[in-house]
């Protein structure tokens, strides 16, 4: 979408703000039981046979401190694996697989030895590990917008007479609209880079955070949406 035509977005309905895949948290969190006898997420969360998933969306692979990681995870997080939400729904399906093929080495090998196969369970469980992201929360009646791609691109959310911010994000980046009194709604948008005038955008009304997946011109990116 060209800058020049992104207050038209405005006009069309809230509806079109609707994520690429149906997620449904209280469904993750039923999902996530599954899960329980080796990781937490959430106040007073601890690691234990893996690490805290509290925040794990948009962080870095193999760095929750005091937590012992596997040598592969570890390569992982060195060659630049962040955990958004594309990357997740990949490894659970296999983790060790993801690993073999993320580093490009047969004999890599992930600790957990778990995994989801059904989709629809996998976007499930995403949506309910957002809803932990305690260092991504939207101002008081703002929205924000994060960077779940593994490459920088150039950020913007504008809330109309509010006024609009830029800024180029690197993996798990976030940029925000600043506090107000009363709700804004506006949109998001994303450009390959500061040269670019193509991209995407997509509506967003106050108090959520939208994340950017995975990048491609012409309003073609993938989205995932979570409440603030």
């Amino acid at each position: 979408m060209r800058r020049s035509h992104i207050v038209a977005v405005l006009s069309l309905t809230l509806s079109a703000a609707l994520p690429v895949h149906a997620q449904d948290a209280a469904a993750g969190e039923q999902i996530f039981r599954k899960c329980t006898s080796c990781h937490q997420a959430g106040a007073g969360a601890r690691n234990s046979a893996g690490p805290i998933l509290t925040d794990v969306v948009g962080r870095a692979a193999g760095s929750v401190s005091g937590y012992r990681y596997g040598k592969s995870m570890l390569a992982a997080g060195e060659a630049g694996l962040i955990w958004n939400a594309e990357n997740i729904f990949n490894y659970l399906f296999n983790p060790t697989e993801f690993l073999r093929a993320y580093l490009d080495d047969p004999k890599a090998k992930a600790k957990m030895n778990f995994s989801l196969k059904a989709e629809q369970d996998r976007h499930d469980v995403i949506a309910y590990l957002s809803t932990f992201q305690v260092a991504k929360a939207p101002p008081e009646n703002g929205f924000c917008v994060t960077n779940q791609s593994e490459l920088t691109h150039v950020f913007a959310v504008d809330a109309g007479d509010e006024g609009r911010k830029v800024e180029e994000l690197g993996p798990g980046g976030i940029l925000c609209t600043a506090a107000s009194d009363a709700p804004l709604n506006g949109f998001v948008s994303v450009f390959e880079s500061a040269e670019h005038d193509e991209g995407c955008s997509r509506l967003i009304t106050a108090g959520n955070i939208e994340g950017m997946i995975k990048y491609s011109d012409f309003d073609r990116c993938e989205w995932t949406s979570h409440a603030g």
